[in-house]
């Protein structure tokens, strides 16, 4: 069984990877980096160190990796394939799908693909698989068009396993090891799969995946977001520092009281069921074995305070079923001053604040009424945050 993977990063190498090794797969590696696939080539293995298991480490070894633009050479790859994955990063996306169009051409001029294909893109981006598809279709011919149709399923994947960036004495052993969290599940969306999809295990072929997707961005995004904006403010860097702050824990455990009833109302599933899921997003973050910095998940904070996005988007679901939002617009008040002079999304919501103030950004970034209820509330626990000392400048 053949499976080719687009993308040879951190995720790419150490999860689809470790669950297609342990599964027995021959995997194919295409990317754009060079230097990256010459490093794979000449040193012929990697290892994926699972954070706090390592009787669960796997040595990957025994693939092949391919230059992205050697078409000629992915359209061979592509004849026996038995699934794709993409792990290139969602703004990387359209550029992807010519390079696959121009593939999938050379393939089928050349006898075609088996009766069925499935990319399953691990991105995090709105609609991946609704991008892919349009930038692949819009650079094929009619025919390809119809085959592709019939014959490939383009399916989105979530990715809830964390790969980190490791550490130098991890380096050390292995230049190209690649530290994850001990997670080991990829929901996929059921209803975008062609023909019957391969058996791997930990890939989970998940029914209704849309409400899925919500609940995991609204528990785990969410909860991510308040860890890691209050965790900057108060100068815990360390991820599983920050969830175990005393005071990052109480917002934290609003949030969930928040989204968990709102989430169980939707998508009309248990309380209980709900609880379970926050509970294991919170047991991720709290887990000093995975080393990561809060920052990292910070970074980017006008995209994260978007009106749709992991707060603003949460903080509308909760009022829609008119319960308290005290704990997410801590969250937002925290995100509001978020100022890492590394990450110029946060310098340039620095210099919005300071131009023009909260309401604006609440205004044009947030896209809710300055004057709203929740705008209130935001402002509220800015003043509370500023009088604790956690907020120290305006």
């Amino acid at each position: 069984m053949k499976a080719i993977i687009y993308g040879a990063g951190k995720i790419s190498r150490g999860f689809i990877s470790q669950l297609l090794h342990i599964a027995g797969w021959q995997i194919v590696y295409v990317d754009l980096n060079e230097a990256l696939l010459e490093q794979l080539r000449s040193r012929g293995s990697f290892t994926v160190e699972v954070m706090g298991a390592t009787e669960k480490n796997s040595v990957i070894q025994g693939y092949t990796c391919l230059a992205l633009s050697d078409t000629a050479a992915v359209a061979k790859q592509l004849k026996d394939a038995d699934i794709i994955f993409t792990s290139v990063g969602g703004k990387n996306l359209q550029a992807l799908g010519q390079t696959i169009a121009e593939s999938l051409s050379l393939c089928l001029r050349d006898g075609g693909i088996k009766n069925s294909l499935n990319i399953i893109t691990c991105e995090n981006w709105k609609d991946p698989a609704k991008v892919l598809t349009a930038s692949i279709k819009s650079h094929s011919g009619t025919r390809e068009n119809q085959l592709f149709d019939q014959q490939i399923g383009v399916a989105q994947a979530v990715v809830m396993r964390s790969a980190v960036e490791p550490t130098p004495d991890m380096l050390a052993r292995d230049p190209l090891i690649v530290p994850v969290q001990d997670f080991w599940q990829l929901p996929v969306d059921a209803d975008s799969i062609k023909g019957q999809p391969p058996a791997i295990e930990g890939i989970v072929y998940q029914e209704n995946f849309a409400g899925f997707l919500e609940r995991k961005i609204f528990t785990y995004n969410t909860g991510n977001a308040t860890i890691a904006y209050l965790g900057y403010l108060k100068k815990r860097y360390a991820l599983a520092e920050a969830a175990n702050d005393p005071f990052i824990v109480s917002v934290l455990d609003e949030v969930y009281q928040e989204t968990n009833r709102a989430l169980a109302l939707k998508h009309q599933c248990s309380i209980e069921e709900q609880q379970a899921f926050s509970a294991q997003a919170k047991r991720k973050y709290q887990d000093f074995a995975i080393i990561d910095d809060v920052r990292r998940h910070a970074n980017d904070p006008l995209r994260k305070l978007g009106p749709d996005d992991r707060l603003i988007g949460a903080a509308r679901l909760v009022q829609a079923y008119d319960l308290p939002v005290d704990g997410i617009a801590t969250a937002i008040a925290a995100a509001l001053y978020y100022d890492n002079p590394q990450d110029e999304h946060a310098v340039a919501l620095r210099a919005m604040r300071e131009q023009h103030g909260i309401s604006h950004i609440l205004e044009h970034v947030c896209q809710i009424s300055p004057d709203g209820n929740l705008a209130r509330v935001v402002k509220e626990k800015i003043a509370y945050l500023k009088k604790t000392g956690i907020i120290e400048h305006e």
